[in-house]
């Protein structure tokens, strides 16, 4: 089980960071939306070291992009990947069929935001129940077991596939 530091991403995250339990933080931006951000253990395709990424907006209004917003999600998830060996798991949310949109997003995210010359990002898209999903993991590229890992988790989109 990992460890994220609030202090540790404080002292860095341009909006103020409360922990919301083991690994769930949420943050509320000059315009009052409130954001979660966490990391959930998950089992799909790894025994340990795997964590499902997610991040909601708690509000419906319309903003504006939030460079504040972006750089807070950074530096959380530099925080996660300071820790032993973690994988992230990102798998788009599909209930309002904006799931393209949001992959597309996170993909900015992370070529813009994040260290990418540090990391590996491996997508992934399948069909189950005739919903479009996009999903991605992101791993350091000195993880020990970087080609298994992403190995492991083609070969299991590709059993799930329809």
């Amino acid at each position: 089980m990992i460890h994220l530091s609030i202090e540790t991403i404080n002292l860095r995250a341009p909006y103020l960071v409360e922990r919301v339990d083991d690994n769930i933080f949420l943050f509320t931006t000059d315009k009052g939306i409130i954001y979660t951000v966490g990391f959930v253990p998950d089992v799909s395709f790894m025994e340990k070291g795997l964590y499902q990424f997610f991040i909601t907006r708690g509000t419906n209004k319309s903003s504006r992009a939030d460079k504040k917003v972006f750089e807070t999600v950074r530096v959380i998830i530099e925080e996660f990947f300071s820790q032993e060996e973690p994988v992230m798991l990102y798998i788009c949310d599909t209930t309002d069929k904006r799931q393209a949109s949001r992959d597309r997003l996170f993909r900015i995210w992370f070529h813009t935001y994040l260290l990418n010359a540090s990391y590996t990002m491996y997508n992934e898209q399948m069909t189950l129940d005739n919903v479009l999903y996009f999903s991605s993991i992101i791993l350091r590229k000195d993880h020990p077991l970087h080609n298994q890992v992403i190995c492991s988790f083609h070969d299991y989109i590709v059993e799930h596939r329809q």
